[in-house]
């Protein structure tokens, strides 16, 4: 079957032919001029980046005027990385570091020197890094663009965009040269395989591999043929490239217990190594091609991280969690280098993660059984096997700024701000000086609270709490709660988090591909822990409030990401803590799909917002509405997020963000007024009773 644009519909696709897309006719193209030469070595974090497109800002009404204090963090963020050489012939790491903008980094794999940077104007998130046989670099990035192809000229540092929403597919994953010299990928979110030829610049399209799942997230080449893996739903499928005719394999049930992703394949030698989620973390099966099977030890806790290449030990080299491991391919077993015991772990600790590894023989300057890496928060290390020893220099990778993605107060008066999917940094603006200082963190925070002394972080994945001393350093908060994707609890975000005397109280959204969030209850100083899954049948507890022994809490329809809601309204719940049991669950206002804020007014009703638009108040006692205020604008998305409430004794009035607006509430006389009215992403009030406001990129101050 081959069919050119407009865009093949999800029936033709389902029967497994192949369709060829045509490429973009103008190809645009991305230089850096003032990059382009060697950058000189700058302080730790690489040194200032080239200013970004200043955006614009949000704009405020006559009611109130702004303060900028800057972006809300600067960070370098690796995710990507891919280790090459130069025509000229010096080895170098090629690293996308994520933030708004992202960044593409060709970085000298020995000095850690950045010899080429430029940011990717309308993307934030880097995806797959490859080098074709010819040196040519290919690469691609989303948000908020869908699915760019890039290609970069490793002679000139021409960067390309090749083509993009490539039949309105908004991922792309895993990219992997085949054999014919062709880029082979998978896709999100209508699960394609495709093939990008460069002789003729053509896509091919080998169509939605399967109905029941989202994403070909693992893809590689096994014996010239295509192997691609799918999620939440997993299949493992073989495809003809030549004919586009694709077979189920079926792993046996030690490889699929568990497994619901297939999220990366690799072959070395006779063995493919297969990497499965959410088994733990990420574990890795082995298929042995000589003897057709799989091999019994499933290798547990992997990082996200292809294995190097074959050394001349016949061995490669893979991440367990933090911890250097070898895989002999002849012995078929995992072995011990040493790294667990080494000074270079002590270094290293605390890094979210390092996303690109390399064996010495596959770069020109580095010793034989030398393993390098570049961790995300820009530091690269090397590691002698046979020595036991290694060293950290710190990489000139062009950094970016990055907008909040939470934010909240904590027990010091201080704003924090969390990342998304970070390097493991917060923001904190200084209630006094109101300088912005960058922290260690989670990888990315999702809601920020104070419980007494204590600064409360919730984190993703799998549903994590830290508590802490604001003023110690990460390293030394303690995660008291980890409710954890797959088996038995089935969670991964929180959103809601509310102090419950003593304890913390948490209402999460569940794993991919589940209905079902929690309101989970935990004392930080026992660990003792009260799970209440379905407390609102089908429905996710993306907010919390609590008062007088009651837990109040706001809903939101949907579930984990690739579900469908089997319900229709969001609800507000009342959960009697003493007796721990459901006291009611009622819709408060029709057609809101979510409640995403909760919190209570001066007057002593609980508010609260629906998506719809609407601002609401109930009587705490009874869970009766007793006030609804229609606005024009809409208060939330899937789980209500870039929304925030809260009271401000000082005037009597609670602020609400939302729709990309602020708005004032004065509760006695029942109306609301826009202050600001475009680009509010978030809000908080500090110890010092000043508002801040958190922009798509820069943090600032409410001015009354």
């Amino acid at each position: 079957m081959s069919d050119q644009h407009p865009r093949p519909t999800r029936r033709q696709l389902l029967g497994g032919g192949i369709a060829a897309l045509t490429a973009p006719a103008a190809a645009a193209t991305f230089t850096s001029p003032a990059l382009a030469d060697p950058a000189p070595a700058g302080p730790a974090r690489g040194g200032p980046a080239p200013a970004a497109p200043a955006p614009s800002g949000p704009s405020a009404d006559v009611a109130a005027s702004l303060t900028d204090l800057g972006p809300a963090l600067e960070v370098v963020n690796v995710r990507s990385v891919e280790f090459g050489t130069l025509p000229d012939g010096r080895a170098v790491v090629l690293a996308i570091s994520n933030g708004s903008p992202a960044t593409f980094s060709v970085v000298d794999a020995l000095t850690g020197e950045r010899i080429f940077g430029t940011q990717i104007e309308g993307a934030e998130i880097g995806g797959f890094i490859t080098t074709a046989p010819d040196g040519t670099v290919y690469f691609s990035c989303r948000s908020p663009m869908n699915g760019g192809l890039f290609s970069l000229d490793p002679d000139t540092f021409e960067i390309t965009l090749l083509a993009e929403d490539i039949d309105g597919q908004s991922v792309l994953y895993d990219g992997t040269i085949g054999e014919d010299g062709r880029l082979y990928f998978g896709t999100y979110p209508d699960a394609k395989v495709m093939a990008y030829d460069p002789a003729s610049g053509d896509i091919q399209d080998y169509g939605t591999q399967t109905a029941d799942a989202d994403y070909v997230f693992g893809l590689g080449i096994v014996d010239g043929r295509i192997w691609a893996g799918t999620g939440p739903v997993p299949h493992l499928l073989e495809i003809d490239p030549d004919t586009g005719e694709r077979s189920e394999l079926e792993p046996p049930e030690h490889v699929m217990d568990g497994t619901d992703w297939f999220t990366a394949i690799e072959q070395r030698g006779n063995l493919v190594f297969v990497r499965l989620s959410p088994r733990g973390e990420y574990d890795m099966a082995v298929y042995d091609q000589l003897a057709g099977a799989w091999l019994e030890e499933i290798v547990g806790g992997t990082f996200d991280t292809a294995p190097t290449a074959v050394d001349r030990l016949n061995r490669v080299y893979y991440l367990e969690g933090d911890v250097l491991m070898a895989y002999d391919l002849r012995m078929r077993k995992a072995l011990s280098v040493g790294f667990e015991d080494s000074e270079l772990r002590e270094q290293l600790a605390g890094a979210v993660g390092t996303y690109g590894i390399a064996a010495g023989e596959e770069l020109p300057g580095l010793p034989a059984f030398t393993v390098i890496g570049l961790n995300t928060d820009g530091h690269l290390w090397t590691y002698s096997v046979r020595r036991g020893q290694g060293e950290v220099v710190t990489a000139d990778v062009l950094p970016s700024p990055a907008g909040a993605h939470s934010i909240g107060s904590g027990p010091d008066g201080a704003v924090y701000m969390g990342a998304y999917l970070s390097s493991g940094v917060m923001g904190r603006i200084d209630p006094d000086t109101e300088e912005i200082e960058s922290l260690r963190g989670p990888k990315q925070g999702d809601a920020i609270i104070a419980h007494g002394d204590q600064l409360v972080v919730s984190s993703y994945p799998g549903a994590v709490v830290h508590t802490g001393d604001p003023s110690a350093d990460w390293s030394d908060f303690e995660q008291i709660l980890q409710l954890g994707r797959g088996a038995p609890n089935y969670q991964d975000r929180i959103f809601g988090l509310v102090p419950v005397g003593d304890r913390l109280a948490a209402g999460s959204v569940p794993d991919y591909g589940q209905l079902g969030g929690a309101l989970t209850l935990v004392d930080p100083a026992t660990g003792q822990t009260e799970f209440h899954r379905d407390v609102v049948e089908q429905q996710s507890i993306v907010t919390l409030a609590h008062r007088d022994g009651l837990i109040y809490g706001g809903t939101s329809v949907h579930g984990g990401l690739s579900t469908t809601p089997a319900q229709e309204t969001a609800r507000v719940l009342i959960w009697d803590v003493e007796a721990a049991s459901l006291v009611s669950a009622e819709e408060v206002v029709p057609d809101a799909e979510v409640i995403p804020e909760l919190a209570f007014g001066p007057d002593g009703l609980l508010w609260g917002l629906a998506s719809e638009g609407t601002v609401f108040a109930l009587d705490p006692a009874t869970g009766a509405v007793v006030d609804r205020i229609t606005t024009d604008l809409s208060f939330g998305n899937t789980w209500g997020r870039q929304t925030s409430l809260f009271a401000r004794e000082s005037e009597g009035c609670l602020y609400a963000a939302g729709g990309g607006a602020l708005l004032r509430i004065d509760p006695d006389a029942g109306t609301t007024e826009v202050l600001v009215d475009d680009d509010v992403h978030h809000a908080a009030l500090g110890g010092n009773d000043r508002i801040y406001i958190a922009g798509e990129i820069n943090v600032y101050r409410l001015e009354e």
